[in-house]
């Protein structure tokens, strides 16, 4: 029970193409909003959950292009408008994309089962179905299908056809396979050495494998050319599976706003900094990420914090005070609790953090698990 209890606690607290052009208007967003926009990147970067490129544009146009940290730490490399990332399920869109180009030049139709076309295959699923994830589950039919759909068609790789794609676009640096590219390393960030948390290179995934449903790497820039040539709303967040690099596309018609985060850090904060960027952008209030810094907390309060927490029937853990100090006690382990906040503590050699929550009675009643993030649906309840 004790190890289901630390396992739980260190998951939860660590987890159509035209050619489009793109000009820079930096002076188009208002300085106040560029200085918090910049202000909410450093945090993240700081947190170290994230590194890479911000891209904002209205109508077409990038009113913000900004990059932050290094596309490679061990040869110290910095970004660059050129900068490629790893960019997971985005790949799907350029993959759709040049079915539909092969559909325009009746090479074929989107009605047909694929079956037909790659005879090994035994399905009644069409290329639609597969576009819009129908397909029947058993067959286990997916973009990655689509890809070896399009090579038969075209007689030519899928590489070969992304290469078309882009010149198509004007895209700079957007391609499946390349030898010669500058491109982002990717990072994970956590206590890989018991010396507390630091960057890691991250492996590489099986490039067969990603191929036409998540092997496709792009720019910032590059994206919103992307995007603009499908107008339409779109709202895309992930992360690469112990690769190194999260991701998040936005394209919000009503507002004309067009948003690409590309980081070189697996940590899905993508969604919750697009969402605070938006909130920016309209003006509206948002949360800046605490810093992991020490905050100097009256000791007195230290005991209000106290007790046994349960998350669900089975598990549950106790904070004590020891010394002025607070603690956790997953299983046999004592993890020092460190106050970054009147009501928030992190653990130095654990990306991860607990929010103290009291009741109407001005009593602490639960506490709020953390993986980094400013919010989190995983809570616990106080029992004694």
């Amino acid at each position: 029970m004790k190890n289901k209890l630390i396992y739980l606690l260190t998951f939860v607290l660590s987890v159509l193409s035209c050619k489009t052009d793109t000009k820079i208007k930096k002076e188009d967003l208002k300085n106040s909003k560029v200085s918090q926009i910049d202000s909410l990147a450093n945090r993240y970067l700081e947190l170290g959950r994230f590194g890479g490129t911000i891209v904002i544009a209205k109508e077409g146009v990038i009113t913000y292009n900004k990059s932050f940290g290094l596309a490679d730490y061990e040869n110290n490399v910095s970004f660059t408008d050129t900068t490629a990332f790893k960019v997971g399920e985005i790949t799907e869109l350029v993959t759709a994309n040049i079915i539909n180009e092969l559909v325009k030049q009746e090479k074929i139709q989107l009605t047909n089962r694929v079956s037909s076309y790659l005879l090994d295959i035994e399905s009644n699923s069409t290329i639609s179905d597969i576009l819009n994830n129908k397909s029947q589950e058993e067959h286990k039919l997916d973009y990655n299908t689509l890809g070896v759909l399009i090579e038969k068609v075209s007689g030519k790789s899928y590489q070969l056809n992304v290469e078309e794609y882009s010149k198509n676009l004007e895209l700079e640096n957007t391609y499946y396979q390349k030898q010669e590219t500058s491109k982002a390393i990717g990072y994970l960030f956590y206590n890989y050495q018991g010396k507390g948390l630091e960057l890691q290179k991250s492996p590489s995934y099986n490039l067969e494998e990603a191929f036409s449903s998540r092997g496709v790497k792009s720019t910032g820039k590059d994206l919103v050319k992307i995007i603009n040539s499908n107008p339409k709303d779109l709202d895309i967040h992930g992360y690469l599976q112990n690769d190194g690099f999260s991701y998040s596309l936005i394209n919000d018609i009503e507002n004309k706003i067009t948003m690409v985060i590309l980081s070189n850090r697996r940590h899905p904060i993508g969604k919750e900094m697009s969402t605070s960027i938006g909130a920016i952008l309209k003006n509206i209030k948002y949360r800046l990420p605490l810093s992991r810094k020490p905050f100097n907390i009256n000791k007195n309060k230290l005991k209000e914090f106290t007790g046994s927490f349960s998350i669900n029937e089975q598990m549950s853990f106790e904070i004590i005070a020891i010394n002025d100090s607070l603690f956790v006690m997953l299983g046999p382990n004592k993890v020092h609790l460190i106050p970054q906040s009147e009501n928030q503590f992190y653990m130095i050699n654990n990306d991860a953090s607990m929010r103290f929550e009291k009741d109407s009675t001005d009593i602490v009643n639960k506490v709020i698990l953390l993986n980094g993030f400013i919010e989190s649906d995983q809570e616990a309840t106080r029992i004694k």
